[in-house]
């Protein structure tokens, strides 16, 4: 008897913890998902926003910068304060007092170092990161303004991505309060593109899809819009349209 309750204990804590992993699987995978985020080019070269992205560089984790999923190359990459970080890139590139056989580059690593007193150098805790890449059509220049965090980075690679490659019914919005509104937005921004209203290819899409991409990583709804470009009443519009049509 003792030996059959035994067996039916190992069973049902098997069973309990079988279920708790699965459980478990979808919140590893959304902040494994987490843990890249991705800006539009047009924000990142200063055409859709007014504001330069930031990176945060904390102790003992580095960032990456991608431009694989952009289609690009990058030929030259500027540091202006060299005292707070390191910088490295995946290929080669030309300096100089250094030439390359085969030239450029498809992902930039900074990582955070111990601020270091260089002369003629004022001390900051931030820098400016130039980048010029080349792609099919065109070369681009990104900003980028380096800081530093003490806490522990949200994410771990930066991706950058064409403005018509977006897709923002894939965006998952985890860190938000009411992810129903969000979802409302982009089934309202897929509404007014089928009708010709907003192109695909066009800033105002852009700025939207970047709202969308900041709230996820946890910025707050009035301050993502603002960052954006985007005012709230074209956000309550898009969730009024989006509503409607789950309605129907």
């Amino acid at each position: 008897m003792s030996k059959q309750y035994s067996v039916i204990n190992r069973f049902i804590l098997v069973s309990y913890f079988t279920f708790f992993l699965f459980d478990l699987s979808p919140v590893i995978a959304s902040e494994i998902k987490q843990s890249v985020k991705q800006i539009p080019q047009g924000v990142a070269t200063g055409h859709n926003s007014q504001n330069i992205p930031k990176i945060e560089l904390s102790p003992g984790y580095g960032v990456n910068i991608s431009f694989i999923k952009s289609g690009e190359i990058v030929e030259k990459v500027w540091l202006d304060n060299p005292a707070i970080a390191t910088l490295d890139v995946d290929g080669c590139l030309s300096t100089e007092g250094r030439k390359c056989e085969q030239e450029g580059a498809t992902v930039i690593h900074l990582r955070r170092i111990n601020p270091l007193k260089v002369p003629q150098l004022p001390n900051s805790n931030t820098s400016l990161l130039t980048v010029i890449a080349k792609g099919k059509s065109a070369r681009k220049v990104y900003l980028f303004k380096v800081g530093i965090e003490s806490k522990t980075p949200t994410y771990h690679t930066l991706e950058i991505i064409p403005d018509s490659k977006i897709t923002l019914e894939d965006t998952q919005f985890s860190n938000i309060t009411n992810i129903n509104e969000l979802r409302q937005i982009s089934k309202g921004l897929k509404i007014v593109n089928t009708r010709g209203l907003i192109s695909r290819e066009s800033r105002l899409w852009s700025r939207i899809a970047n709202f969308l991409i900041e709230v996820r990583m946890g910025e707050p709804v009035n301050t993502a819009a603002r960052k954006s470009g985007i005012s709230m009443r074209l956000v309550n519009r898009l969730i009024e349209i989006g509503s409607n049509s789950v309605m129907r």
